[in-house]
């Protein structure tokens, strides 16, 4: 792993006379050997105390390759700390490579520490009894474990539910990554093949942010309160992992071999050791932002809603909202739109006619939760005719495939060797990035969904930007998304005899009632005529330029098990959307 630099040991000894010096010191020094070293130096010269808003610098991620590399990157170069906050974590190619990294880490005197939310992370006791053990520098912890165990049962689980409801639905969605607290990553990924590229079957459309600076000490300070919540609960304190580890029968992976992550990260791992490679990619594209914010909501999400409060998150999003006067531009794999939500941009719209809200969100093909996508179709009429809303579904295979996952043949190829025989699997793209951009000036980047979870239940966090610059270029990638060859754009379908009033009518009046059975809307999915030009849904001339693909295009025939299940949640999910 070659030598790292570290603080010389009478820096410790200097007395409390220069402790502040001594504390600019140690932010200067972080990440010494990497070329980050030099911005972190950088920022913490021009601003140690005062407004942590200013003085710091930001630079998007979107390709999987590189979010991954950008991190065993990291993890490399960190002289004290690496501290991880995930939502998913599992046991996978990625998953093992990068506990591989942390694991010589922790080897090398870096304080590691993990914290997971248990729900759907790995549950194996025998992986975490080794994480537990395997170096005193590394601890991880599961938020919010069931019975107070890794894998329980159905039964300790259902009564878990029963007892706190809450306390099982309530999850930590947060993402952050930070290296010698110095160092942020935050967006939307998770720890698992799909968010890296990696995968044979789905690959998330996601985004990062990379932030060095001042503001990191607001996400320095999240981790810290999430870390000693009382319901993040470390490995060896689960009932199932300190049975087995006290049997002390567990795998044990002492050699890099051991992780069995495959010889797919070649070129990865030795790039992430290439000071070129890594200020190519990373360094050089850090620029300086006028504002920038970190927010995020407590652990429990429950205090300001017991004071009939807003959670903090969903209230600094709504305040970003209430400025807008011409355009939005958000990007998020779900789309469901609270009351309180609805409410919200009809306000925004009363008060600027002319604003424009543009949405980049999942298509029925590329969905990888057919029950959010129900509720989305639910409501489809209503965002197009009363909310006035611009929706863009992505498409799973993208005229910009090869450019958004420029990996796709390899995976490609890799889904057929490993298919069964008569078995077709390729690799498609969803979309899993969490942004927003107001007015080309203010930008969001987090783990927040439009959909009722991350507005009122699970933890979210993210950065809030103010700066032309930094929106221009996110409101870019989402626009690329939204083009024609790589979305088909939602619109009012053309009926006879204005079949529309009586269809919205009847579909209005049963939607009143705890099942939507109607299975007829006035919208559908459309798709760019060859050689037409583009434009928008409310143009005079929309309709001779696209043409109707139908309400779930890209399924296989007529009736697919998909849809009618999507049928199926959309007639019964009503009351449940909510909370699901």
């Amino acid at each position: 792993m070659g030598q790292r630099r570290r603080f010389p040991v009478w820096t410790c000894a200097v007395g409390w006379l220069l402790a502040s010096v001594d504390a600019g010191a140690a932010r200067t020094a972080a990440l010494a050997d990497s070329p980050f070293g030099a911005v972190i130096a950088a920022t913490a010269q021009t601003r140690l105390e005062g407004d942590a808003s200013q003085g710091n610098r930001l630079a998007l991620v979107s390709g999987g390759y590189d979010a991954l590399l950008l991190r065993v990157h990291l993890i490399r170069q960190a002289t004290v700390s690496v501290s991880i906050q995930t939502f998913i974590w599992t046991n996978d190619e990625c998953g093992r490579l990068l506990i591989c990294e942390l694991v010589e880490a922790a080897r090398r005197g870096v304080k590691v520490r993990i914290l997971a939310d248990h729900l759907v992370s790995e549950q194996d006791p025998g992986t975490m009894a080794f994480l537990a053990t395997a170096h005193p520098n590394l601890e991880v912890k599961h938020y919010r474990p069931a019975a107070r165990r890794l894998k329980p049962s159905w039964w300790r689980t259902l009564v878990a539910g029963v007892v706190g409801f809450r306390a099982i639905n309530q999850r930590m969605h947060n993402k952050v990554f930070l290296v010698d607290d110095a160092v942020l990553v935050t967006g939307g990924r998770n720890i698992e093949n799909t968010y890296f590229d990696h995968s044979t079957t789905m690959n998330f459309r996601d985004r990062d942010v990379v932030a060095v600076g001042p503001a990191v000490r607001g996400a320095v300070e999240s981790f810290e309160a999430f870390w000693g919540y009382r319901e993040a609960v470390a490995s060896r304190d689960l009932v199932d992992v300190g049975g087995v580890i006290a049997a002390g029968n567990f795998r044990r992976y002492a050699t890099k071999a051991d992780y069995d992550f495959g010889p797919h990260f070649a070129a990865l791992t030795r790039e992430a050791d290439e000071a070129d490679v890594v200020s190519e990619r990373f360094v050089a594209r850090l620029k300086p932002v006028r504002t920038v914010t970190f927010i995020s909501d407590e652990p429990g999400k429950s205090g300001a809603e017991a004071k009939g409060g807003m959670p903090r998150i969903t209230r600094a999003l709504r305040s970003a909202l209430e400025q807008a006067k011409t355009s939005i531009v958000m990007q998020s794999p779900y789309l469901v739109l609270s009351k309180p939500a609805r409410v919200l941009v009809r306000d925004v719209q009363a008060k600027n006619t002319e604003l424009r809200i543009r949405i980049s969100t999942n298509s029925f093909a590329s969905t990888d939760n057919l029950f959010a996508y129900s509720a989305n179709y639910r409501l489809r009429n209503d965002y197009v005719e009363e909310l006035r809303l611009e929706v863009h579904e992505f498409k799973p295979l993208p005229g910009a495939l090869l450019t958004l996952f420029p990996r796709h043949p390899e995976m490609a190829a890799l889904a057929t060797a490993q298919a069964k025989p008569g078995k077709t699997v390729r690799p498609f793209l969803c979309v899993h990035a969490k942004s927003l951009v107001v007015d080309g000036r203010l930008a969001f980047v987090g783990s927040y969904n439009l959909d009722p979870r991350s507005e009122n239940l699970n933890t979210e966090v993210g950065l809030l930007v103010e700066d032309e610059a930094f929106a221009a270029e996110l409101g870019a990638e989402i626009e690329r998304d939204m083009r024609p060859e790589n979305s088909w754009v939602i619109a009012r379908r053309v009926l006879p005899l204005r079949l529309e009033a009586v269809n919205k009518f009847i579909d209005d009046t049963l939607s009143l009632g705890p099942l939507d059975v109607w299975p007829f809307q006035n919208t559908s999915s459309f798709e760019l005529k060859p050689a037409a030009p583009a434009v928008a849904p409310t143009h005079a001339d929309f309709h001779r330029h696209y043409r109707d693909v139908g309400p779930f295009p890209g399924t296989d025939g007529l009736l697919s098990t998909k849809e009618i299940l999507t049928r199926l949640y959309k007639a019964v999910g009503a009351p449940l959307t909510p909370i699901l």
